[in-house]
Parts: C-alpha cells; structure tokens; sequence
C-alpha cells in the first residue's frame, strides 16, 4: 500500500492545481523527493532516500530558511505517508546539514525555517538544534535560551526551546534526568517546553528511530514513567507518548480516549487524555468534533491535544471555524476550550489572532475567555506540536 500510493504520488508529483503527470508547482521538490518512489517497496530504502535527497536539495538551495517552506509544502500536496511522516524525517536532514555546512549557534537564525508549519519545517529545526548539542551546552541555558528568544515568531521560539531537548536528551544519550536538570536551568518560562522535546525524543528513541540509542533499562510504559515525573512535567511526558509509541488499541473516537486512560486520575488522567486526543486525528475539526463529547476535565485535556499548528497557514475564517466549534461543548467544557484556542490560535498568528480573531466572536464570554486565552501567549505552551 506505501509502494502503490507514493508511487502515484510521485507521478503526480505537483501542488496544488498542478498537472496529473509532470511536477507542478514544486518542480525541484518533486524531482528531488518524487525520485525516492522507486524506493517505496522498502520503508529503510524509502526513509533513506528521502533523507538524502531532501538534504541534497537543502543544500543546493543554499538557502534552508525558505527551501524548508516550500517542502512543507509540496509535501503537504501529496497528504499521505510523507506528509505524516516528514517531521521526523527531516530530524535527520536537520542533522547532516549542520554538519555539512558547519552552522553555528551565531549562525542558526539565518538557516531555521521561515514557517510555522510543525511538520519538515520544525522537524529540519530540531535536527539542527541536535547537531548543535556540544555547542548548546558549551554555551550554558542562559546564552541558548536567548539565542531562542531571537527568532521571529512567537511559534518559532517555541519549536527552538522544544529542540532544545532534543539536543540535550542526545546529548545524555536519551537518558531523562540529566536532560531534564538542563531544561530546568531554562528557568520556568522554557523549561516544560525544553521538557516536551526530552521527552519526545526519549519515546522516539523506544521506537528504534530517527538513530537515537535506545536508553538503558527504558520504561516503556507511560502510566509508570509519566507517573514519577515532578507535576510541572507530567503532561510534556504523556504529550507524544502515544504519537511515537501507540497504544494496542487504535484511539479514533472520544470512547477510546476514554479507554486508553482509563483508571487514572487528577493530572496523570490530564496528560493521558492529551496525549490519546493528540492520536485522534491529523484534521484539528476532527479531533474537535470528539473533543466535544467529553465532558468537564476530560474535554479541557482533549482540546490541547487538537493540532492547532495544522491550520496555522488558513485564512482567518477557517481559523474562527475552529474555536467557533467549542460552542457544540458542553457548558463545562467551554470556557476551557475556547480559552486554550484563544491561546494557541494566537501563537500561530504570532499575536494577531487576539485582534483580528477573538473580537469576531458572537459572545462576549466567549471574546472574554479566547482573549485571556491568546493574552498568555508567551508563557509556556506545554503541550504543542
């Protein structure tokens, strides 16, 4: 089925509007990464191609900072296996770019990408940010935490800080303590965040991917190793627990969240149902039309598992579509929905949705609670993708 359907991919290999033989609106992309459906028999030879022809077409680009958009791009023309997959593909282009073409931290800025898009884009970032390891440290969390506080968007920054446990998890070699001593150096603004990014990579690790050394004497469980977190980092430990390490149970409707956490309670319960909703779907509005079946707590945690980021390209009207549908929520619920898309609408928008989105509301609770939502923007995000 990979084989069949990368390979009318590549055929197609266009964007959007694009001709059904040919390569469309993304020609270098399409005959760069659209090649590597020769390979799609085999997931290794598929990944490896990808990985280095992407690389390669970064590299003659010479200049990964709007090269990376344009892949995000086409990739998300073609939907499917690489689109979902093209965040932790680009973990590895990420790497072997920084080392090929030397970056530094000083020079880090210039080469992240142009884009809030959380898949090749902010996978490229991360891979960065882990070949930057040796230098991060060098530098102490102050001096990395302000080199973050450089980039441009709002989003942008958090992907940095979300890289930065990346690189501090590879550079302990996965193992979570050491790594998350160095997040808390971050200071409490960064430090669930920095945390997130330990804790996805420590997961990816468990699943023998993305070339990370599997931990010695691993938990692979999140119930015990989420369990024995401090509070302030349980839910960046259940956020993508699920995503890299799925449940026996395919999670596809509220019942099944419901499920898979069922047992736990107070923030242990919280972080589950984020974690499970995060699994629910690639499409935000699916994910919110099971959010809104839950109830109290459970519909709060479900709403920041929605993959927010995912539209963070769309109009301002399909931006209002969204938080619009926490009005099908419960009365319990709604407050917590619209107050967490107010907020993550707004980092996507990089502070605009505030003005442009949350007066558009019909209600003045609801502009209320989606203004105090967007207004703590900048804090720690926590859960995000």
């Amino acid at each position: 089925m990979l084989a069949l359907g990368v390979a009318a991919a590549a055929l197609a290999a266009g964007g959007p509007g694009g001709p059904v033989f040919g390569y469309g609106a993304y020609p270098r992309e399409a005959r760069a990464i659209g090649f590597c459906a020769l390979y799609a028999g085999s997931v290794a030879r598929y990944r490896s191609c990808l990985v280095e022809h992407a690389l390669q077409l970064v590299i003659a680009s010479g200049d990964p900072a709007d090269e990376l958009p344009r892949i995000d791009r086409y990739v998300h023309s073609l939907h499917g296996w690489l689109e979902n997959n093209c965040h932790l593909l680009m973990h590895a282009v990420g790497r072997r770019y920084g080392r090929a073409e030397h970056v530094t931290l000083s020079s880090l800025l210039h080469v992240l990408p142009r884009s809030n898009d959380p898949g090749c884009s902010a996978g490229f970032a991360h891979g960065l940010l882990t070949y930057l390891g040796p230098q991060i440290e060098r530098l102490g969390p102050k001096g990395a935490a302000a080199d973050c506080e450089r980039a441009p968007t709002r989003y942008q920054r958090y992907s940095c800080i979300h890289g930065l446990g990346h690189a501090y998890a590879r550079l302990f070699l996965d193992a979570i303590m050491p790594a998350l001593a160095a997040c808390s150096r971050l200071g409490p603004a960064n430090a669930p965040d920095c945390a997130q990014g330990v804790f996805h990579d420590y997961w990816i690790a468990l699943s023998g991917l993305d070339s990370a050394k599997r931990p010695q004497d691993p938990v692979t469980d999140p119930r015990a190793l989420c369990g024995g977190q401090p509070a302030r980092f349980v839910l960046p430990c259940w956020y993508r627990a699920f995503l890299e390490h799925p449940p026996r149970r395919p999670v596809r409707t509220s019942r099944d969240v419901l499920a898979v956490c069922s047992g736990l309670r107070s923030l242990q319960r919280t972080g589950c149902v984020v974690g499970a909703s995060l699994i629910l779907s690639s499409d935000p509005f699916a994910q919110l039309a099971q959010c809104r079946r839950l109830r109290g707590a459970d519909a709060d945690a479900c709403v920041r598992g929605v993959r927010v980021p995912a539209i963070a390209g769309y109009p301002l009207a399909g931006k209002l579509s969204l938080i619009r549908g926490c009005a099908g929520f419960a009365r319990d619920a709604q407050r917590g929905c619209y107050t967490w898309l107010g907020k993550a609408l707004n980092v996507v928008d990089n502070g605009t949705f505030a003005a442009r989105g949350c007066p558009r509301l019909r209600y003045a609770a609801t502009r209320r609670d989606c203004l105090a939502g967007a207004r703590s923007y900048e804090g720690a995000l926590v859960t995000f993708s």
